[in-house]
């Protein structure tokens, strides 16, 4: 069902009291339960959209050259069965398009529920999936992406897809998410480290949920310093491996075409804002291009993650995000 054929992104505001996924006659917004911590509380994720829709459970926007979608999902009890259908839905509607970044949001993400952690429970889910869709091939397939707790009892999975060929890249200081070994659960995660595409447009950079990992271990339990530096240092590699070292730097942006950039830092305690914050305005000269939320991360060891979008060789007609 067609809801509007007029101009909108999917628009994404933090501090809500429970998850909420709706659309006006203009515009698809989802608001989250993530304690906003510092920056602005609200982000567009895609281009101006020609079409709003509803597809069963998934609300969907869609421009010249983005498909987004989200769906919230049940999270009362396992995950597995609710995640592997959202999935399958997923990967049907993005037929014909590249996924370039997926975020997902699961309550509890840590807690172990009938033997099982969360968040374990939502990999076997997304892995049953993908496998499902492109057999032994998945891993040729799999976006950017990140995972992270939330408030309430619904998981909530956005997308985002587009219609060129996108670079799927690795950091070469730790070990594929999909290779992960089997101390991280029954299936591993589905992601890769970062993503480019180059549209007619714009080129778009995309970093997946980086954290403190070396290998697959993590590093630095504990000490919030450790952590980011570790975090930073996994961030550097992967700027330069998609050709956009500079957007750690607004000062550089000029200089180096980036249009724009923006990262996202979700931290597990809100008394690590300050430390964090500091430690980003040292390497970053500012840090007016951070939001900061709170929120559990993937691994219960650990404490902080960081992901990004940037945007470069933007025509002054195009605001895509």
């Amino acid at each position: 069902m067609t809801i509007s054929q007029g101009h909108a992104a999917l628009q994404v505001t933090f501090n809500a009291e429970h998850v909420e996924l709706n659309a006006t006659s203009e515009s698809a917004h989802l608001k989250l339960p993530l304690p906003l911590l510092a920056g602005p509380n609200a982000e567009s994720i895609g281009s101006p959209a020609t079409k709003i829709w509803w597809d069963h459970d998934f609300l969907l926007t869609e421009s010249e050259t983005l498909l987004i979608g989200a769906i919230v999902i049940d999270a009362q009890n396992r995950l597995e069965a609710p995640v592997e259908r959202a999935y399958q839905a997923l990967l049907r509607l993005t037929q014909g398009w590249h996924l370039y970044r997926i975020w997902n949001y699961i309550p509890n993400i840590n807690e172990i529920r009938d033997g099982l952690e969360c968040y374990q429970q939502f990999n076997i889910g997304r892995w049953t999936a993908f496998e499902s869709c492109y057999g032994r091939h998945l891993r040729s397939y799999m976006p950017a992406a990140s995972a992270v707790g939330l408030g309430g009892d619904k998981a909530v999975v956005v997308f985002k897809a587009g219609r060129s060929r996108p670079e799927y890249l690795e950091n070469p200081s730790q070990i594929p998410a999909y290779h992960y070994p089997a101390e991280y659960g029954p299936r591993p995660p589905c992601f890769a480290r970062g993503v480019v595409a180059t549209c007619p447009q714009v080129r778009r950079a995309i970093l997946s949920g980086t954290a403190s990992i070396e290998g697959h271990r993590s590093i630095g339990q504990g000490d919030w310093a450790r952590q980011f530096q570790t975090t930073h240092q996994n961030i550097e590699i992967m700027l330069n491996r998609m050709q956009v070292a500079a957007a750690w730097v607004p000062d550089l942006w000029p200089t180096h075409g980036i249009h724009s950039a923006h990262f996202k830092c979700y931290l597990r305690h809100p008394e690590a804002l300050a430390l964090v914050r500091k430690a980003v305005r040292n390497s970053c000269g500012q840090d007016d291009h951070f939001s900061y939320v709170l929120s559990d991360i993937c691994r219960s060891d650990l404490d902080l993650e960081i992901e990004g979008r940037i945007l470069t060789e933007l025509q002054p007609e195009c605001h895509e995000t």
